[in-house]
């Protein structure tokens, strides 16, 4: 296939020759996952529906944030850095992920129901989540 007809194929990328080598520039986006960095190709083949995604990366969120504050509660881990070792992730990702078990039970219960609550996701809710659930409910609530 020559350079024109995978420029055509895959929009976005581009394959040029300079010499004797072969250049392929593919886009790519910087994100963190399950407090992991990721690289994911911007709009490739394959791209995963990011809404579906999203609600299901969110109810599997507070499912841990629930488990862990069990686990933190009934003294199996002492403190979130112990129990972010024990798991083998970053602490900050833990203690964003905690907050979750903050969110008033009606929002908890919306979202795992899958509905919109006015499009909120789980990179909304790491960014901070009002302490008072009256208010939570003015952002997210129905």
């Amino acid at each position: 296939m020559d350079e024109q007809a995978l420029n055509e194929k895959y929009p976005g990328r581009t394959v040029h020759r300079e010499g004797d080598q072969i250049v392929v520039s593919i886009p790519v986006r910087f994100r963190r996952r399950n407090g992991r960095q990721i690289i994911s190709a911007a709009g490739g083949e394959g791209a995963e529906d990011n809404s579906k995604s999203d609600d299901n990366a969110l109810a599997v969120a507070i499912a841990r944030a629930w488990q862990w504050q069990e686990e933190l509660e009934s003294g199996e881990y002492s403190t979130v850095n112990e129990l972010a070792h024990a798991k083998k992730l970053d602490r900050t990702y833990v203690s964003r992920i905690l907050r979750l078990t903050s969110l008033a039970p009606d929002i908890v219960e919306s979202l795992l129901a899958g509905d919109d609550c006015k499009g909120l996701s789980l990179r909304q809710l790491r960014k901070g989540i009002p302490a008072l659930w009256s208010e939570q409910r003015k952002l997210w609530g129905n």
